[in-house]
């Protein structure tokens, strides 16, 4: 279950996979390598804001597909809480 009041130090995959859902909602894109679970966890929480009440279902179009592109690609399989190493908690 997704706890959309977590900290930075809280967030697991769900919470992860949930902060690109909203970035590509927003953007069109996955959030790039590098960014750290503290940049993570504020578009985790500022695109939330940005999206509650004024989304439709078609900003979401694709993304399942990208998701599983990009697990392929950075863990070759679905992540899990210990794949979460590569986002540094700065």
């Amino acid at each position: 279950m997704i706890n959309y009041n977590a900290t930075a130090d809280e967030m697991g995959p769900e919470e992860i996979k949930e902060a690109n859902r909203f970035m590509w909602a927003v953007n069109g894109i996955m959030i790039p390598d590098g960014y750290s679970k503290t940049s993570i966890n504020k578009i985790f929480k500022d695109y939330q804001e940005k999206l509650w009440g004024i989304c439709c279902y078609s900003q979401f179009e694709g993304f399942d597909d990208a998701w599983e592109h990009y697990c392929q690609e950075n863990f070759r399989a679905t992540p899990t809480k210990n794949d979460w190493h590569k986002w540094r908690n700065t």
